[in-house]
């Protein structure tokens, strides 16, 4: 009698080879982890070590579990049948639908790599039982003429809540060996290919009790009363490291990506919660810094789906019929909208109901509503994840959602036509939701290559086809249904919002663009002395020109020489600073860092006034009473004033006129621009009304018994209607423009307009949003020193009662005394730096003291001693700072100086090599000065240095500096930048803040 023989290569044919890729085989051992009612799922890969970890903590297997079910081909207790065993259940959880049902997602691990350990523990009706350890290497299965009953598989149960060691995992080697050399001794002609097997399970030498105490999650651990299935998969296939990375010069997302993100749906409102949680770290160096590549945050999420421009949702009856709502532009909503399909003559289909979800993204960014930031934001999601995804009970199936399988037609109608069929993968992304319940009849291929291509699967297909056109049909066409007005006005309106920002953009760019070179010619010129030199020119020209009067003889003449050399020297200075004199811009709003420019330029410019202009023009007076004097001239006085007036007069007189001028040539222009407007819309009307009436010559009315009265009668009416409707449109939107053009007088007597309040109204609105994405920052900042501060509560507690044992030890010894200041004083420092983000209440209970400056310095000295010396840099002292000290906190004023001195440090180091490198620390009555002779800092900084997020360091954060001002602020002090001290380049100082309330 004949019997079929089970070749080992089997196994290679069923698992590896029907397998799509690694990505695919990843997903299935998600699948059965789920299955398993695991609640995590969890892959850590060591690229270095070459080693892929997967582990789970669902129920696990028992040493029968795993021979007569995970070492049995086309396992069959998944499948529901009175006559088999159904797979053990959780009953402390909600029942799970079984996701995978060929029996061969073990298999698929040989896709990832060439040889597996595998460690498992079940748990059942909550006992735990003992843990299971087999070594499998594939390869061996792929050798030709083996039967499957000629392999061993070392198998061993080790004591529950325990890992094996390497004793244990030589001891399988040595049996996975044994079992190779007798078949080599059978197939001598395999003798190569054996050889190179054994020593890749030799190489073998993975410890789980050493890499398990490094993983992340414990929970997932086999240890004490952990459950599940672990997986060390080594070495790995290299086209894993492919999988992920992809191409480095494309965008598009990943194969592992497009396989593994959205594995449950948690992308839509009101998703079920997903009953596993997965992670995939990749571990590129062995620093042990990963980066998870499936995080759900790189996926959409709900609030994705409330951001997009339009949004469909509903329900595919039995009878593939269509009912649910449709969004457009988050304002119009269309209920109980229905999309008929009649492709199974109105009969029950085979493939059931079900329902989708999606949201749509306009594909320009001119025609959508999403803010600039949001939407590209979610448009590189969409290149990246962007499709609509299918979802069996929660669990994705393969490969729907990767916007290059194309099983509904939507590219391939959109080559054709883009304005008819509308829509595109790439700016949709959503969800078909069915049911192992009511779609029984969609089976997924063995390989998951997506569903059988049957029945079921051909009505569902035909149905969502003829719904996305229908769809477009109804509201997305110019040409469209009555729904579709709404779409094609408010995208039209959008289109031209775009267009009016766009070129206001463009206008305010180059006046900005402008304004900023000037600003910065400023600071430049203020920096380098040019415009105190450029006035010192004008008076030393001044005095040779008054010297060149000695020889005029005439002493009306001489007189009136001296007038004109006065007029002209001063119209001199007031044209260069009209030069130098920047007016608040108009056209467009500054952003936070060129309106600080802006504010520190008017502060350094009233300075100007002050100690330049002024005093240059009083420099005049003395030169031209000196030579008046000389020469014995005599000037009236009232000439020079009326000189004087005469010329600030002219100069205001013709300026106002330009500006006059300007603003009657503007206003002209607007008055015929809209009235060539309103001329051309009448025009456009009633040519409009006269193609209509030249129509009548061409009806048949009298003679034809199909023509329709009401029908063309309606036609035409809509056509002129249409055409009045765009004229009043426009001359509306031109009314309200021109009616919200005003201005006022305020109390002071100066001109307020629209302008004006507009402008301030959106630096208010820039200024809001800066300051919320800080607060953002300095929040998540909170929570994470909030999680710190949690973590190590008892440490701290710890050290707290050391020191005070420590002190109890100094009090009576003073050779311990200088060991507890210290400890105490770098204690307080850490904690001073993460009690300035916790409420006061949680502080230390410290106590203020007056801290001698000198112990600061010492501290300073001590802890930067190995950079001081690294970089060649001096800590420089002086004897007021010596004598000085600073009354408050140890830990509020050290970290400070460190801060500060941290800083100094950086650029200090990047001096000429032949320069002397120091930093300098003075005092004096009125506060204490920390510089250095570094490069200098702008006038234009001054301020802005202190600001959250401004810094000049590369990869700076721009927390420091804000965070030292605002915890000295609290302490009554204040930090600033102040002119160089003498031979200094940069200099700080601490000043205490008079009239300050120093109870606590």
């Amino acid at each position: 009698m004949a019997k079929f023989k089970t070749s080992a290569r089997t196994l290679d044919l069923l698992g590896r080879q029907q397998i799509a890729g690694i990505p695919t085989a990843i997903n299935e051992l998600f699948k059965n982890a789920h299955d398993a009612y695991a609640d995590f799922a969890e892959i850590d890969y060591l690229r270095s070590q070459k080693l892929f970890i997967l582990r789970d903590n669902g129920l696990g297997m028992t040493e029968e579990d795993f021979e007569t079910r995970w070492l049995t081909l086309g396992t069959e207790s998944k499948v529901s049948s009175s006559a088999i065993t159904l797979p053990p259940i959780d009953e402390n959880k909600p029942l799970r639908e079984i996701t995978g049902e060929k029996g061969i997602g073990r298999l698929a691990i040989a896709s990832i790599g060439s040889q597996v350990l595998v460690l498992s523990r079940a748990k059942s009706y909550n006992s735990l039982n003992n843990t299971v350890v087999a070594l499998i290497n594939w390869r061996i299965f792929e050798l030709p003429g083996l039967s499957l009953d000629e392999i061993i598989i070392p198998l061993r149960n080790i004591q529950g809540g325990t890992l094996p060691d390497m004793t244990l995992i030589n001891n399988m080697k040595n049996e996975l060996v044994d079992t190779l050399k007798k078949i080599a001794k059978n197939k001598q002609a395999l003798e190569s290919i054996i050889t190179s097997i054994l020593d890749e399970i030799l190489s073998f030498n993975i410890n789980p009790s050493e890499i398990e105490n490094s993983l992340p999650n414990p929970s997932l651990s086999l240890l004490k009363n952990g459950h599940g299935t672990h997986f060390y998969i080594s070495p790995v296939n290299e086209m894993l490291d492919n999988d992920i990375d992809g191409d480095s010069n494309n965008t598009d997302a990943t194969k592992i990506e497009k396989m593994l993100v959205g594995f449950t749906n948690t992308m839509t409102p009101c998703h079920p919660k997903p009953q596993i949680e997965l992670a995939f770290r990749d571990y590129k160096t062995d620093n042990k810094t990963y980066k998870d590549i499936i995080n759900k945050d790189y996926f959409f999420t709900p609030e994705d789906f409330y951001t997009a421009d339009h949004h469909i949702e509903g329900m595919f009856d039995e009878y593939g019929q269509f009912k649910g709502k449709v969004t457009i532009y988050k304002e119009k909503e269309f209920q109980d909208h229905i999309i008929n399909w009649n492709g199974n003559n109105f009969r029950k289909t085979t493939c059931g109901p079900f329902n989708i979800d999606f949201a749509y993204v306009q594909g320009k960014s001119s025609q959508t509503i999403i803010g600039q930031e949001d939407y590209n934001r979610i448009i590189a999601k969409c290149d990246k994840y962007g499709g609509i995804y299918i979802y069996k009970d929660n669990i994705r199936i393969l490969p729907y959602g990767d916007s290059d399988y194309d099983f509904i037609d939507i590219e391939k109608n959109r080559t054709k036509s883009a304005s008819f069929y509308f829509f595109s993968y790439r700016r949709m992304f959503g969800a078909i939701n069915i049911s192992k319940q009511y779609n029984s009849e969609l089976k997924e291929k063995a390989g998951r290559e997506g569903f059988i291509e049957n029945k079921a699967y051909r009505q569902m297909r035909e149905i969502l086809k003829n719904f996305f056109i229908q769809l477009a049909a109804d509201f997305f066409r110019d040409n469209g249904g009555p729904k579709s007005i709404f779409w094609r006005e408010r995208r039209s309106e959008q289109e031209k919002i775009y267009k009016a920002l766009e070129k206001r953009e463009k206008q305010a760019k180059a006046k900005k663009e402008i304004f900023i070179k000037k600003l910065n010619k400023f600071f430049e010129d203020l920096s380098s002395g040019a415009i105190s030199l450029k006035i010192q020119e004008i008076l030393n020209n001044v005095a040779i020109e008054l010297g060149g009067v000695i020889y005029v003889r005439d002493a009306e003449k001489a007189s009136q020489k001296i007038l004109d050399i006065e007029f002209s020297t001063r119209e001199k200075i007031e044209t260069y600073k009209q030069t130098i004199k920047l007016v608040q811009p108009r056209g467009f709003f500054l952003n936070k860092r060129v309106a600080e420019d802006y504010n520190s330029y008017l502060i350094e410019f009233e300075k100007l006034e002050t100690n330049l202009f002024s005093k240059a023009l009083e420099d005049l007076e003395e030169l031209l009473n000196y030579y008046t004097s000389r020469l014995h001239i005599e000037i009236s006085k009232r000439k020079r004033l009326e000189l004087a007036v005469n010329q600030v007069s002219s100069d205001a007189t013709k300026i106002a006129s330009k500006k006059g001028k300007e603003a009657n040539t503007a206003a002209s222009e607007v008055k015929q621009r809209v009235k060539e407007l309103a001329n051309q819309l009448m025009i456009g009307l009633e040519d409009k009304i006269r193609t209509i009436k030249d129509e009548f010559k061409q009806l048949q009315i009298n003679n034809s018994d199909d023509f329709n009265l009401v029908k063309e009668r309606q036609r035409m009416e809509n056509e002129i209607l249409a055409e009045k409707e765009k004229a009043t449109n426009a001359l509306d939107s031109v009314l309200k423009q021109l009616d919200s053009f005003y201005w006022e007088q305020d109390d002071l007597g100066n001109i307020v307009t629209s302008e004006d309040i507009t402008q301030a109204l959106q630096e208010k609105v820039f200024d809001l949003e800066e300051k919320m994405i800080n607060d953002v920052e300095l929040s998540q900042l909170g929570q994470a020193v909030g999680i710190i501060h949690h973590e190590f509560s008892s440490t701290v507690n710890s050290i707290r009662d050391s020191i005070k044992d420590l002190k109890a030890w100094a009090d009576v010894n003073e050779k311990l005394e200088g060991l507890y200041t210290n400890i105490r004083t770098n204690f307080e420092h850490l904690d001073g730096y993460l009690n300035m983000f916790t409420p006061l209440s949680r502080r230390l209970q410290r106590t203020k003291e007056e801290i001698p400056a000198n112990d600061i310095r010492l501290y300073i000295a001590d802890l930067f001693y190995p950079r001081f010396e690294r970089h060649n840099i001096k800590l420089k002292h002086t004897k007021g700072f010596s004598k000085r000290s600073l009354y408050g906190f140890r830990s509020t004023f050290y970290p400070v100086f460190v801060n500060i001195i941290d800083n100094a440090i950086h650029w200090v180091k990047q001096i000429n090599k032949n320069e002397e490198k120091f930093i300098k620390l003075h005092a004096d009555d009125t506060g204490v000065y920390i510089a250095n002779n570094g490069p200098i800092i702008s006038i234009a900084d001054y301020e802005r240095i202190f600001t959250y997020g401004f810094s000049r360091k590369p990869k700076g954060r721009g927390m420091g500096l804000f965070i030292s001002q605002e915890a000295l602020k609290e302490s009554g002090y204040k930090l600033y930048v102040v002119s160089p001290l003498e031979g200094c380049n940069v200099t700080f100082k601490i000043e205490k803040i008079e009239n300050y309330d120093t109870q606590e």
